[in-house]
């Protein structure tokens, strides 16, 4: 049965036709529609939404700088291929940054946001369903962007969504990691105590907490065979 993966961006209704664009093909890479390494054709994408190739032209260039695709010297575009290795580079700069971000964060964020949170962190628990993993992961992200909100650099809280944002593109393995009932109780507990030291304004303990956060599911990913073959299967994406 496949599945389609939900995401969210800044901008959840597209303005212009190229948005749309980008937007579609953006879930069909990361709902594993579009294979890593698979080829993406200009033409055939403006054929099926019957528009000219400059707006799937401005899409393609969109995702590239995003690090979705990648356009060679002859202009054409593929689907980046998939990295076990870069998968971890992206969870050991995440540590890094966000371990950063929390000493900040300490200093600054309110009991209101903190509410918030603690709201969605309960919210996890209710879903803490593999039936209900793509909602999970939903609110795993909302934790963490309403955590760096609170953050007064804004700079470190676009560099994390950026970096950030790179998980996207194997968010279908982290689906299939996430179907096991452990990692998502794991990953429950691990989002409460978090939040308890943030309550407490307990900077070590923040930092100790987010460094062991980042490097749990990579761990529980040590089974590169399981990981590698996500990727083989394949969901659907929805298309707007």
């Amino acid at each position: 049965m496949a599945h389609d993966i939900k995401y969210t961006t800044e901008d959840a209704i597209p303005k212009t036709l190229s948005e749309s664009i980008y937007k579609n093909l953006k879930a069909g890479i990361i709902n594993n529609k579009y294979k890593a390494g698979e080829r993406i054709y200009e033409k055939e994408i403006a054929n099926r939404f019957g528009v000219s190739t400059t707006p799937v032209r401005e899409a393609l260039l969109k995702l590239s700088a995003e690090g979705f695709i990648s356009i060679d010297s002859h202009r054409k575009a593929s689907v980046k291929e998939i990295s076990y290795e870069e998968l971890e580079d992206i969870f050991e700069v995440m540590s890094e940054l966000d371990s950063l971000a929390m000493i900040h964060v300490a200093d600054h964020i309110s009991p209101e946001c903190i509410a918030e949170i603690e709201s969605l962190v309960a919210e996890m628990e209710d879903v803490l369903k593999p039936a209900y993993v793509e909602r999970f992961l939903e609110l795993n992200l909302a934790v963490h962007a309403k955590t760096w909100s609170a953050l007064p650099n804004k700079v470190l809280e676009r560099t994390l969504h950026y970096v950030h944002g790179q998980l996207l593109r194997y968010n279908y393995a982290r689906y299939v990691a996430y179907q096991d009932p452990d990692i998502m109780k794991k990953s429950l507990d691990e989002h409460k105590q978090i939040l308890d030291a943030l309550k407490n304004y307990n900077k070590r303990e923040l930092k100790t907490l987010i460094k062991t956060h980042w490097s749990f599911l990579i761990r529980q990913m040590h089974l590169r065979n399981k990981f590698l073959n996500a990727f083989k299967g394949g969901g659907t994406a929805e298309e707007s």
